[in-house]
């Protein structure tokens, strides 16, 4: 696996042909790289913990189907499928708020390396 100096190096490679570049390009590439690749890998996360969502979610749903044939009186069915919503109600809201959760913590991680590149390139320049 490349080291982030090997990533960094490899985000300015394009612009090595227009010559040198001051120290403080450099660490706002490099920081805009570190953004990159922490924006990457959340939605790396979001993506699976939304099909592990879906997936488990699908299982209820199946269930409810099983447990449908089964009812004995259309009260029963009633109380079934009211019992199902709500449930289904407080996943989808949980697992918004997870997602939601997920997401500010990455974003809150992109801005902290750029603004670390934005303070390394005020120190270089």
């Amino acid at each position: 696996m490349a080291s982030k100096s090997d990533k960094a190096t490899a985000a300015s490679a394009p612009l090595a042909a227009w010559g040198p570049t001051s120290e403080g390009f450099e660490s706002l590439l490099q920081a805009n790289a570190r953004a990159a690749e922490i924006w990457l890998e959340s939605w790396s996360r979001l993506a699976e913990e939304s099909a592990g969502f879906v997936s488990r979610r699908w299982k209820q749903d199946l269930d409810l189907l099983e447990k449908m044939a089964a009812c004995k009186t259309p009260v029963e069915l009633l109380q079934l499928q009211s019992t199902f919503m709500q449930r289904a109600l407080v996943d989808y809201m949980k697992e918004t708020g997870k997602l939601a959760d997920m997401e500010t913590e990455a974003g809150v991680c992109e801005v902290e390396a750029l603004d670390e590149g934005v303070r390394r390139a005020g120190k270089s320049g």
